[in-house]
């Protein structure tokens, strides 16, 4: 059983949906139902890693959630974390499962699910994926495919269809091959998000705008797992946070 902590950074600007860690999810704030979902999973702390003292104002009195003050400027939320694992002073072995601030519906299971990867892979980073079932999301490029080799290593991350199936998709025809939906959770050790903030952007990372291509560029290994319990997605717009506190109100968890 893997010890580790859960750290969710979460920055109170938003183009598509401002001040979106305030916004109601379920009759709270959606920062607040986020940390509620970690605190269902094995991880022995959970750590906020926010940018503004109103979303740190929505975590009063929430046992096991520490909350961490990062700075606005953080260009991603792997530098606001690597900023809490210096305050914090963590040492390098201590395991940490990144959680977006915006995943309200996020599975208990797989948080501990991808921290168990990490060291039964012996890798640098884990996270996970699902099978596609439909021929849209494969071509939509807000769908993360993920390809990976028989170890269960990735081999590479894009939006577009990966692999690209030449002798069907050129004739029109559906996918034969299996395609992986890409699941925005990570598993890493503090010294290896350390590292990875300190690296300079790459091409594929640029190009694709998925930072997990830094860490393969660079040649470190990320272990995917596939769950057979496809997650909900987040919240980026106000049809997603529509849905969410439909999703909730069915099945009665509106406070």
């Amino acid at each position: 059983m893997t010890d580790y902590i859960v750290a969710i950074p979460s920055r109170l600007a938003s183009t598509r949906l401002p001040n979106k860690p305030l916004l109601e999810v379920g009759g709270m704030p959606m920062i607040r139902r986020v940390c509620l979902q970690a605190l269902k999973s094995r991880a022995s702390l959970v750590v906020a890693c926010v940018d503004d003292e109103r979303t740190a104002a929505c975590l009063e009195g929430l046992d096991g959630v520490e909350v961490c003050l990062t700075s606005p400027q953080a260009a991603c939320g792997t530098d606001r974390i690597a900023e809490m694992i210096r305050k914090k002073a963590l040492s390098d072995d201590t395991v940490i499962v990144n959680i977006q601030g915006d995943e309200p519906l996020i599975n208990p299971c797989h948080i501990d699910q991808v921290a168990d990867l990490l060291l039964e892979k012996h890798a640098d980073m884990s996270t996970l994926c699902f099978k596609i079932d439909n021929k849209k999301d494969v071509f939509d490029p807000n769908c993360v495919k993920v390809v990976f080799d028989n170890q269960g290593f990735a081999l590479y991350f894009s939006r577009a269809p990966i692999p690209f199936e030449r002798d069907n998709f050129t004739k029109g025809k559906d996918p034969a091959y299996p395609h992986y939906h890409h699941v925005g959770i990570y598993c890493y050790r503090a010294g290896t998000v350390l590292k990875f903030s300190a690296m300079p952007q790459q091409e594929n990372e640029l190009a694709e705008s998925l930072e997990q291509l830094r860490l393969l560029q660079n040649g470190l290994s990320i272990a995917v797992g596939v769950t057979a319990d496809p997650p909900e997605t987040g919240v980026d717009t106000p049809a997603d946070l529509e849905r969410v506190n439909r999703y909730l109100q069915e099945h009665g968890e509106v406070c």
